[in-house]
């Protein structure tokens, strides 16, 4: 029987994870949702949706605040200084994006040959 191996190790999360995360994209000029994992290695401007007031009164109201908390590479817990990176992009340990699809059929290789043309 073999070891367990991929993500082996527990990420850290600064913030509540439960609540909606917005990174802002200037391209578009306005702020979009994404999954916290993505959240937490975004490198650009970054806001939490937080409440005041008691649940399920009138009095409860919502506002955003923008997140100033620590940047780590995507899929793990090793801590990054944003402004080195890319700016409004998930930061990727050695630049490679682990959830790229590639094909794992016979037709892989014509599959990686066309990736390659069209990047040149």
């Amino acid at each position: 029987m073999s070891e367990k191996k991929g993500n082996t190790v527990k990420l850290k999360y600064d913030f509540p994870s439960y609540l909606c995360c917005e990174v802002y994209i200037p391209n578009l000029e306005w702020w979009h949702r994404i999954t916290p994992k993505e959240f937490r290695s975004w490198c650009g401007q970054r806001r939490l949706l937080k409440f005041k007031g008691e649940f399920g009164t009138e009095t409860r109201e919502s506002y955003y605040e923008d997140y100033d908390g620590p940047t780590y590479f995507y899929d793990s817990n090793k801590k990054i200084n944003p402004s080195k990176f890319t700016q409004n992009k998930v930061a990727f340990l050695h630049e490679k994006d682990p959830r790229k699809f590639i094909p794992r059929n016979g037709r892989e290789r014509d599959y990686l040959h066309t990736i390659k043309a069209e990047a040149l």
